[in-house]
C-alpha cells in the first residue's frame, strides 16, 4: 500500500473490457453490424459464425457491436445472451443457462429435468420475456459443444427456435477457433447455422501496439511505461499468431511484477519475466482447458515417453494408443487417424510438443513427435483431468510398449508363449 501507484484502472487490461474503441477491426464490425443492425427494426438477422486464432478480437467485436446497437435504441433493446461452451459444455447446461439467464433466477437446476421438458419451458419464456424483440444467443468455443453428445441435436433446436415461437425470435451466433469444426457438424445444423461466416486473422505486431498504446493510457498512470515495453510485449504476442490477450496479459503481469517490487516504473525485465511466468501458467491452463480427446492424445505423447524413452515417438503410435485410451472409457468416440493429427497440430501450436513431418519412402510420412516440457509437469497436469485420474490412464502400458506381446495387425496383439 506505501509503494508508488502503478495502476489507474487494472481492469482495462482485461480480455473482457471492452473499450470505447476496436483498433484494426472495422472491416469485422461494420459485417456483423451488417448482419445484425436489422434487428432494430423487428426484423430476424441471419444465423452466423465467427472463426479465428485465440485473442484475433472475436467475442469483443461482438460484444462491442451489441453496445453501440443498444444505443440505437429507445426501448427494449435486443437481448443478447453468451454462452462459454468451455463452461456451459453440456447440451442440457446449454438450455439452462439461456433459462436462468432470462428469468434472471436459478430455475432449471443443473441437472434431472428431461430436455424436452427444458425446451418447452424454454419458447414460453422467450414469448412471455423478450417478447416481439430479437434474441441473441452468442455460442462461444462453439466447437467445443459439437464434441459432446447431444452437440449437434441442441444446435439443430436452436437454429430452428423460430419454427416454434409465436412472438419472440432468436439468432444463433457461433465463435470458434477452428477453421474446420464445420466438418464435424450435421448437415441439417450446417445449412441452418453457416448461413453467414466471418474470418478474424490475427494481429501484427504494429496492430498489437497501437491496441496496448491506447489500452495503457486507461490502465496505467501517465509516465510509468518505459520506453520499448509496448513493442516488447506486442512483439512477443505476434510471435504466438497474433494473440492480443497474449498481450495485454504480458503488460498487466509486467506491471504486477513491477508493483510488487514497489518500483515506479515498468522496464523490459519485467516484462521478461512476465513472460516467463505466463508460460508456466499457459502450459497448465491450456491442458486444462482442452477436450478430453485432446487430452488423450496428449496422455498416449506422455505414455510413450514414459514408457519408451529410446523409442521415437511416430503419430502412428499416438492413433494406436489412443484407441486403446478411449477404448477404456465409457462414452468415448474412436477417431480417426485425420482427426487424431488435427489434435497434434493443435498441441505443436500451443508449443507443449514439436511435430515434425518425416518421410520414410514407400511407407508413406509420418510426423514424428518430441515432448517440448517437463514429463513431470504433464503428468501433474494430466492427473487433474477427472476420465484419465478416474480410469489411471497415467499408470497404463499401452499392449505397442509390453515387450511379451507382438503385433500381429492393426491393432491386435498376440501374447508370446
Amino acid at each position: 500500500m506505501d509503494g508508488p501507484k502503478i495502476f489507474k484502472n487494472r481492469e482495462a487490461l482485461d480480455p473482457s473490457f471492452i473499450p470505447d474503441e476496436l483498433p484494426h477491426r472495422d472491416a469485422e464490425i461494420e459485417q456483423i453490424a451488417g448482419l445484425t443492425a436489422c434487428a432494430l427494426k423487428g426484423d430476424v438477422p441471419p444465423n452466423f459464425l465467427c472463426y479465428g486464432m485465440t485473442g484475433t478480437g472475436k467475442t469483443a467485436t461482438i460484444r462491442y457491436v451489441s453496445q453501440k446497437l443498444a444505443q440505437y435504441c429507445d426501448s427494449n433493446p435486443p437481448w443478447w445472451i453468451y454462452i462459454n461452451c468451455n463452461v456451459v459444455s453440456t447440451p442440457y447446461r446449454v438450455l439452462a443457462h439461456i433459462y436462468n439467464t432470462i428469468s434472471g433466477k436459478e430455475k432449471i437446476p443443473p441437472t434431472g429435468l428431461p430436455k424436452d421438458i427444458i425446451f418447452k419451458k424454454l419458447l414460453g419464456l422467450l414469448d412471455l420475456y423478450i417478447k416481439t424483440n430479437v434474441c441473441f444467443l452468442v455460442l462461444d468455443e462453439i466447437d467445443i459443444l459439437i464434441e459432446k453428445k447431444g452437440g449437434n441435436e441442441i444446435l439443430y433446436d436452436l437454429t430452428r427456435l423460430n419454427e416454434n415461437l409465436d412472438v419472440c425470435r432468436a439468432n444463433v451466433i457461433g465463435i470458434s477457433n477452428k477453421l474446420k469444426f464445420k466438418e464435424f457438424l450435421d448437415p441439417r445444423v450446417k445449412s441452418s447455422l453457416g448461413q453467414e461466416e466471418l474470418v478474424f486473422h490475427p494481429y501484427n505486431a504494429n496492430e498489437l501496439s497501437d491496441i496496448l498504446e491506447k489500452r495503457a493510457k486507461v490502465a496505467f498512470q501517465e509516465g510509468v511505461i518505459n520506453e520499448g515495453v509496448i513493442k516488447l510485449c506486442a512483439g512477443l504476442a505476434a510471435k504466438e499468431h497474433g494473440d492480443s490477450r497474449k498481450a495485454l496479459q504480458l503488460l498487466r503481469k509486467a506491471g504486477e511484477h513491477s508493483e510488487r517490487n514497489q518500483r515506479a516504473f515498468i522496464s523490459e525485465s519485467d516484462v521478461n519475466k512476465a513472460q516467463q511466468d505466463i508460460e508456466k501458467d499457459h502450459v497448465v491452463e491450456y491442458i486444462l482447458g482442452m477436450p478430453l480427446q485432446s487430452q488423450l492424445t496428449l496422455t498416449a505423447i506422455y505414455l510413450m515417453r514414459k514408457f519408451s524413452k529410446e523409442n521415437i515417438i511416430t503419430s502412428g503410435d499416438i492413433y494406436e494408443i489412443h484407441l486403446e485410451l478411449a477404448n477404456k472409457l465409457t462414452n468415448t468416440k474412436l477417431l480417426t487417424k485425420r482427426r487424431i493429427s488435427d489434435y497434434i497440430n493443435e498441441l505443436a501450436l500451443a508449443g507443449i510438443i514439436t511435430a515434425n513431418t518425416r518421410s520414410l519412402g514407400h511407407y508413406g510420412r509420418t510426423k514424428i513427435i518430441t515432448l517440448d516440457i517437463d514429463i513431470s509437469l504433464i503428468e501433474k497436469v494430466l492427473s487433474q483431468v477427472k476420465h484419465i485420474s478416474m480410469a489411471d490412464l497415467l499408470n497404463y502400458k499401452p499392449l505397442l510398449l509390453q515387450t511379451d506381446k507382438v503385433k500381429i495387425k492393426n491393432n491386435v496383439f498376440k501374447k508370446l508363449l
